[in-house]
């Protein structure tokens, strides 16, 4: 029997066992495969929702279900966290018991470090957790003047377009209270563009400017003077905030950190076409988990989970495995409340941003509550996108 491990519940990591679960049901059915999620989390959740609910677009509760829901027929669900990954034994550890695999595909996602910023975790707010986006909901729909600030702490960070979504959103949000007037919104960016791509940062800066923003380009955040209610860059430069919103510094798994697969980040050093863990054919890493410079977004994580299935498959049926990703991703961004953008790019293709429109929105909305059964979880058995 061959034994399929997948280390993390996240978006990638649902998709890669339900997609398996798909293609090998008969080998599932006769006991010669075994699919294995390694998932200590009861809730699989939606991150982009979390932007969405300190504008009431989508509820707490609309953005997460239970783990073992979303899962297909023959998932295996080991539900405690690995703490051990033994690559050249084949071999994944949790606190009680030790998992022998052929093939393992390691989507653990990227977790927070906020110690990498003194006074970050006290003196800012943020959406990238539930917890942390209904506080932030609280702080928000109680502002009634002074300045918000919106920023990055370092690259990279998931999600790509979410500090400039989350911009809009609040130039928007005050504008229908009939205060925007009295609320300045700044913009505070690590790069010297907008946005990692100089065509898209162009259009974001002209919205900025349209719609009466400020920005920072350039301001790498050092700490954050919490009595002060100031950002503090590496040169000793200052913003003072009323409220700010900054995406804390991402790094890789610990889990990652002590295999000796990741760089010094924590990041999982993969074949950018394969997804294998260099130097293991039968190890994979996907989604946020890897160093690879395209987008820590789910619709990426994603599209390489339906690679990696596929080359898995196609070692067990004895086939020489040939799918490979090409970079592919993209993302609905909200210009706005009733406007959205999309956002493709690949390996080959620069970032496209398409206009700004009510229809994108829409598709925004649909997708918010289709995503479980067509994305996480495919409607139909044995169909894939």
């Amino acid at each position: 029997m061959k034994t399929i491990a997948v280390v993390g519940g996240g978006s990638g990591g649902i998709s890669t066992v339900n997609h398996l679960a798909y293609k090998l049901r008969d080998q599932v059915k006769s006991g010669d495969v075994k699919i294995i999620l390694i998932e200590g989390s009861q809730r699989h959740y939606y991150q982009p929702g979390f932007l969405e609910i300190p504008f009431d677009m989508m509820t707490p509760a609309s953005t997460y279900r239970p783990v073992l829901k979303m899962l297909a027929d023959g998932v295996t669900l080991v539900p405690e966290f690995a703490t051990a990954l033994d690559l050249k034994n084949m071999t994944v550890r949790t606190d009680n018991q030790s998992i022998k695999y052929d093939f393992i595909v390691i989507a653990t996602g990227a977790r927070y470090d906020y110690d990498a910023v003194p006074g970050l975790k006290q003196g800012t707010d943020n959406f990238y957790s539930l917890e942390s986006a209904v506080e932030l909901k609280k702080k928000i729909n109680a502002f009634r003047s002074g300045r918000i600030v919106v920023g990055v702490s370092s690259m990279p960070y998931k999600c790509t377009p979410a500090p400039l979504e989350a911009v809009f959103m609040l130039n928007d949000y005050f504008t229908r209270r009939g205060i925007r007037d009295k609320i300045d919104i700044d913009y505070v960016y690590p790069m010297p563009i907008a946005f990692p791509d100089s065509g898209i940062s162009e259009i974001a800066l002209n919205m900025f400017k349209e719609k009466g923003i400020k920005s920072n380009l350039g301001f790498q955040i050092k700490s954050v003077d919490v009595p002060s209610r100031e950002l503090v860059s590496q040169k000793g430069d200052r913003i003072q905030y009323d409220l700010a919103l900054i995406v804390p510094p991402h790094r890789g798994s610990r889990l990652l950190e002590s295999s000796g697969a990741a760089d010094q980040m924590g990041w999982a050093q993969v074949d950018g076409f394969t997804l294998n863990l260099k130097g293991y054919e039968n190890a994979y890493a996907i989604g946020d988990a890897t160093s690879l410079q395209v987008s820590k977004a789910g619709s990426v994580a994603d599209a390489q989970a339906i690679v990696v299935s596929e080359r898995i498959v196609q070692s067990i049926l004895g086939e020489q495995p040939v799918s490979i990703y090409d970079g592919s991703g993209g993302a609905l961004m909200l210009t706005g409340m009733g406007k959205a953008s999309m956002i493709t790019s690949s390996y080959t293709q620069k970032p496209v941003f398409m206009p700004e429109s009510y229809s994108f929105y829409w598709l925004k909305l649909i997708y918010n509550n289709v995503y479980w059964n067509m994305t996480a979880k495919p409607v139909l058995n044995g169909v894939v996108q």
